[in-house]
Order: structure tokens, then sequence, then C-alpha cells
């Protein structure tokens, strides 16, 4: 099934919606308990537990209610297919992660504004990929979107994150509004948002950035001989949409198929992807976190890595290195990929162990880049301290 394409008039029209449901709760939240301390309220809205009873106005009430309905469309049991295809590829899930879909979105200059205000780049690199990463494996765990599950939790709360977001960058007087211009292309210490950017974390970010969850890791995988079948990655993309709809995206901006999702993508990534300091930021940063967290024998590879699954147009937006002599590697490690993962969606068991092993792997680089600690989405300080003025 396919549908017409979202033409490029409703695009720049989605720019300017944001999420109503999330954004009234967000509001009634903060207008209830403006006298408190703005870091512990924001604390409190995004972490992974329960609001306290005194905390769940009536505007939060309706939120979870409303946010946690399931759709009548899920196939329950696809569902659980795309979680299986996801637990018996994780390295490869996270691989596609680092070294494709975290670029693409760092490429998309006036989206990537957001996550340069709410976070010192270096200082907040490692913590954002964390909370990306205990995200996925959040979603992907067995029955975790299954109805009341811990996972549909963990949504809201990103959910309720991105309108807090919102808020605070259309609230907060320490950031400088402008109506017209472009993303800068040197670094400032100046908070700045252009109103011609659209709403913070709009609708067509947010469609960007869940395309960077699918269509470019079907890329990916491609790109490193990674054996899936299209089964594998209309399954895939069916548990996706079920979290597009509990994260609040539109669902005309939800693909059905890869087809669409990679016709979405071009259209998205082609109007959005332009140079600017930020992005080159980001990306800088993500580049040290693998010098940190990687051994030295391994760093040769990543400038050619990363142009291997981008391509040349993405890598040279995020000003990454060229390819050198570690292009010649790239065919025989393809080669490997293609051996190690072919016909595993066929062998239950290979694919219990492959996912066995492949997420207690994935858990212990968590635990320890995290020196042991489970990390909680926050607000970052600098931005919630002026949110009460």
């Amino acid at each position: 099934m396919t549908r017409p394409m979202v033409a490029a008039a409703d695009l720049d029209q989605y720019r300017w919606v944001g999420d109503e449901l999330a954004d009234g709760a967000v509001a009634g939240y903060f207008r209830e308990f403006r006298a408190a301390n703005p870091g512990e309220l924001f604390g409190g809205l995004v972490r992974h537990t329960k609001l306290p009873p005194e905390e769940m106005n009536p505007a939060l009430r309706r939120f979870f209610a409303e946010g946690s309905a399931v759709p009548d469309w899920v196939d329950a049991e696809a569902v659980r297919r795309g979680q299986r295809f996801f637990n018996r590829l994780v390295a490869h899930h996270f691989s596609a992660l680092y070294l494709a879909s975290l670029p693409s979105s760092y490429a998309a200059a006036k989206g990537v504004q957001v996550l340069r205000m709410t976070g010192r780049l270096q200082t907040d690199t490692q913590r954002r990929l964390n909370e990306t990463a205990q995200l996925l494996m959040a979603v992907a765990g067995p029955g975790t979107l299954d109805p009341g599950g811990s996972g549909i939790d963990r949504i809201l709360h990103v959910r309720l994150m991105h309108a807090a977001v919102r808020w605070m960058i259309e609230s907060d007087p320490s950031v400088l509004r402008v109506k017209h211009i472009s993303p800068p292309q040197t670094e400032t210490a100046q908070l700045l948002w252009s109103t011609s950017w659209g709403v913070p974390v709009n609708q067509e970010d947010l469609a960007g950035t869940w395309l960077t969850f699918t269509s470019v890791v079907y890329d990916a995988f491609d790109a490193s001989g990674v054996d899936c079948t299209d089964d594998d990655i209309a399954d895939h993309m069916h548990m996706w949409r079920l979290v597009a709809h509990y994260l609040g995206l539109d669902p005309h901006l939800v693909p059905l198929t890869r087809t669409e999702a990679d016709d979405l993508r071009r259209r998205i990534f082609g109007r959005q992807q332009v140079p600017c300091a930020a992005g080159r930021a980001m990306t800088e940063a993500l580049v040290a976190q693998a010098h940190h967290h990687l051994p030295k024998v391994i760093w040769p590879l990543l400038p050619t890595a990363f142009r291997h699954f981008l391509g040349d147009r993405v890598a040279n937006i995020v000003d990454l290195p060229p390819t050198n002599w570690s292009r010649a590697i790239f065919p025989v490690m393809t080669a490997m990929s293609r051996i190690m993962t072919a016909g595993a969606d066929r062998h239950r068991l290979r694919a219990k162990f492959d996912a066995f092993v492949g997420r207690r792997l994935m858990d212990g680089i968590l635990r320890e880049m995290r020196h042991g600690t489970r990390p909680a989405f926050s607000i970052p300080t600098h931005l919630a301290e002026t949110a009460a003025r």
C-alpha cells in the first residue's frame, strides 16, 4: 500500500506544528507549579518514574491517558517480529546509529540548533548517546510495546521532553529571537532561535529524526552487507510506526513502506541538510567520543567508515575528514558481515543466541560509558534555570 507524497508546501506548514497534547500538558504543568524550582520540575517531568500524585495535574493525566491509547491499526505480532529483528542485529543497529543516523541528523541545519541550545556540545554528546541507546533498547525489549509496557512510558516521557524543550526555547528570555536568519556558520555563546525556522522540535524535524532510525539504518545495512529480508524491514517499520504514534508524530508524515520512507527522507534531507557551525561541532564531538572509547588502532578506520555509510554529500556538510587507505578494507568487512548475518532469521536458536549476546554486549558498553548508572533523561540546567523568569 502506498500513499500520495507529502507536498513541499505541507512540509513547510509542518515546521510550524508542535504537539498540541504534549504542549498543553507542559504548559499546564509549569503554569501550576511555576513557583517551584524549575530544575527540579523539569527533572520530575522527564524522569522515567511516575510523577508524584501532587504533580499529576489534569493536563498531565489527560496526556498520559490519551497518549498511551493503542491505535486500532497495530499488528502486535508484527511489532514483536520487528523487536526480534532489532535484537538479532543489535550491534549492527548501533553501528548504523553512530556512523549514519546521528551525523545525518546533525547535517539538518535548522533542527540541530535545538540540540546545540539544549546541551553544550562536547560535554553533552555522551549523555545524548546514552539516552538514545537506552531508548532503543527499551522499545525493542520483549513486550515493552504491549499495552501498558515500559517502552510506551519511556516514549511518552521523551515526548514530554520535546514539549518541555519547545516551551523553554519559546519562553526563555535569554534566547534571542529574530525573524529571518540562516543557521550560523560560526559558533556563538548566544542562545539564538529564528522564527523562520518554525517551532522547535517541529513535525518535519521529528519525521526526519524518525527516518534516521528507519530509512538511514536500512541503507547502512545495505552498505555493510547485513543480510535481512523485505519482511524484516516491513516488521521493523511497523514497530517504528507504533513508536511514532506514541511520540506524537502526525500519521500523514509516517511512511508505511521502505520506498515511501526513502522518498520522504530524500525530500526532507534535501531541503534541510546544509552546512552550519552547530552540525560541524556536534559531529566533531561524536568523532571525539569514538576516539575516547575505541582503541587507537581503530581510529584510522573512522573517516572511511563514516563516509562509507553517509556518502560524501552528507559527510562534507558535517566536515568529516576524507577517506584514506582503509577504504580497501571495507569490501572485505562487508563480505564478512554478509556471511555472519546470512540466514539468521531462518534459524531460531541462532537468532536467539545473537540477540542474547548482542543485547548483553550493548548493555555492557552502556554501563561502562555511564560508569554503572542508568542515564536519566534530563533538561540541561543552563536552560532550565531561566525557565521561571
